[in-house]
């Protein structure tokens, strides 16, 4: 994803080297977005997150992705929000979107509801912000498919079913974060 949107309008690190099992990236200065909004400044953070992600939604998924058809999907980057961006600490512009191991074709609501799941989950003392991340984003989809979205994606978490029940401390999480997700309301 580094390299297909490289020079594009969506912010990411220059990729410098791919030795095996990792990455080498350039530096880009900017705060993480986590820090900025422990820091008070959690609507400037999330205006910016809905304005970077419809210019990451506004490129073309099927240049992006093999065997995808032009208007078919959006680019999803799977782990959308503040935890995986950096952020001008001065203008709260997005210096740099990270993490993109999850990317895909998909829906415009997937990152949208992520990035609000985020929030949700772990800095519960800013969700009265979250108008602020629709507005940067220009639209405000139903509470219904949001919180669907979320909980698809905690559900695919928990993927593949496993015969024996998991009961490992991650699968055990995931339940409870479905659990926890499921009783939110708008």
């Amino acid at each position: 994803m580094l390299t297909r949107l490289a020079g594009g309008d969506v912010p990411v690190p220059g990729l410098i080297a791919e030795p095996a099992g990792a990455l080498c990236m350039r530096h880009v200065p900017g705060t993480h977005g986590q820090e900025l909004i422990r820091a008070g400044h959690a609507a400037a953070v999330l205006r910016s997150c809905g304005q970077t992600l419809r210019r990451i939604q506004a490129v073309d998924a099927s240049a992006v992705f093999d065997g995808v058809p032009p208007g078919a999907a959006v680019v999803v980057h799977g782990d959308y929000g503040p935890n995986n961006m950096l952020f001008d600490p001065v203008s709260f512009g997005a210096a740099a979107v990270l993490d993109w191991e999850w990317a895909h074709p998909g829906e415009p609501v997937e990152d949208l509801a992520w990035c609000e799941w985020i929030i949700r989950m772990h800095h519960p003392d800013v969700v009265g912000e979250l108008g602020s991340l629709f507005i940067g984003y220009g639209d405000r989809p139903s509470w219904r498919r949001r919180r669907a979205a979320m909980l698809a994606k905690c559900e695919t978490m928990l993927a593949p079913p496993r015969p024996d029940g998991d009961t490992s401390p991650g699968a055990r999480r995931w339940r409870r974060n479905l659990e926890i997700t499921g009783a939110w309301t708008e």
